[in-house]
């Protein structure tokens, strides 16, 4: 069934309607949605009906955040020259600071592993006991400790 209008002295379908508060317990199609104010869904809406999110506030994603290859998570500055890149161009993942200062991880103890983390690849703990160790094939070949470094190992130095 077609909407239509009544215009002068006939009913016809080829004028726009003007309407508010429309309440619909069927299907509803529209070739265009403009909306002014806020909207409310009493359903689900997926991720086929969304295209662009501009959100005020916080955004919960139940399920993570998936981002595709040769797409990235841009943070600071701008959209055109964000600060800092999260990104995989589908062989290698980067982390870019591109701000123009430095890239801090703060934290009290890091631990770098492998890519399946099975191996222990760099380790650095803070404190008056702290130390850096670097490892290789999981075992410590070069350790800072709070009274100077220890190699494991043959030291060799090449010039």
């Amino acid at each position: 069934m077609a909407f239509t209008k009544v215009v002068g002295p006939g009913i016809h379908t080829l004028s726009n309607i003007t309407s508010h508060n429309i309440h619909s317990s069927g299907i509803i199609t529209a070739v265009g949605l403009d909306v002014n104010g806020p909207v409310s869904i009493g359903g689900t809406l997926t991720y086929e009906d969304v295209t662009s999110i501009d959100s005020v506030g916080i955004i919960t994603a139940r399920e993570g955040i998936f981002v595709p290859n040769s797409k990235e998570i841009k943070i600071g500055g701008s959209y055109a020259s964000p600060n800092l890149r999260i990104f995989s161009n589908g062989t290698h993942q980067y982390i870019r600071e591109t701000g123009g200062g430095n890239l801090y991880v703060s934290t009290n103890s890091l631990n770098v592993l492998n890519g399946v983390t099975s191996q222990t690849l760099l380790k650095a703990n803070q404190g008056s006991s702290g130390y850096v160790k670097l490892y290789q094939n999981n075992q410590v070949k070069l350790e800072t400790t709070s009274t100077g470094a220890v190699v494991t190992g043959i030291l060799t130095a090449t010039s």
